[in-house]
């Protein structure tokens, strides 16, 4: 068999990816203006692929150009948000019960990493860094189900996903705590105790993402 070589990703894709996570997360926010000039010396590059990763966030209605040339990050969908959140709600309650039932330790030691990775991240105030640990830590549940198609399922819905609610309204250390109560329900094998702690915690997500978008929408801003 010939491997070809590994995909190393673009600038544009670089830039791309953290802006996206920078819109789910809230740092960059509904209505809030943009400038390319600027953006670029934020992540340390020159416009152009800047420029192409805000074309692909206008084709995904994240961010909105004006006519007057003004750049503005978009008003997230609630009719999505809560799509992705019923989704969620059905995906990742079931993923942490198969979890528990297995208690595979390489799986298991992955959900702590994520944890630990979290509490260091949150001593540190890194906000984006956060964020990603926070995917980071329910695709582990995911895979720690033992089953790839529902951890494919679980991944597709998160890449859909246009807002980290908890993140982005300022709750990563309530995220934190009940990220460690579900590892340690997997940990112990409780099914049911993993399941219904997974669901309340989608659901506090689910609850914030409302109340942020609400905010915004009422010219509110981040807590």
């Amino acid at each position: 068999m010939s491997l070809g070589p590994a995909h190393a990703p673009t600038k544009s894709e670089v830039a791309y990816q953290a802006l996206l996570r920078a819109i789910r997360t809230g740092e960059l926010a509904p209505g809030q203006r943009v400038v390319l000039a600027t953006l670029a010396e934020q992540l340390e590059m020159s416009q152009t692929p800047v420029r192409d990763a805000l074309s692909l966030l206008a084709e995904q209605g994240l961010v909105v150009r004006r006519p007057n040339h003004t750049t503005v990050i978009g008003g997230q969908p609630a009719e999505r948000s809560s799509e992705v959140s019923m989704l969620r709600s059905i995906l990742e309650p079931e993923a942490a019960m198969l979890a528990a039932m297995r208690k595979d330790p390489g799986d298991v030691a992955g959900m702590a990493a994520a944890c630990d990775a979290m509490d260091r991240a949150l001593a540190d105030g890194g906000p984006s860094a956060t964020g990603d640990l926070n995917s980071r830590f329910h695709l582990a549940v995911a895979r720690a189900s033992g089953s790839p198609l529902l951890a494919d399922f679980v991944g597709r819905v998160w890449r859909q996903m246009p807002l980290e609610g908890l993140t982005a309204s300022g709750q990563l250390a309530r995220a934190a705590r009940e990220h460690r109560a579900v590892l340690d329900a997997v940990e112990t094998g409780d099914r049911d105790a993993a399941r219904a702690l997974m669901a309340e915690h989608v659901g506090h997500a689910a609850e914030a993402t409302e109340d942020y978008l609400r905010r915004v929408s009422q010219g509110g801003t981040r807590a």
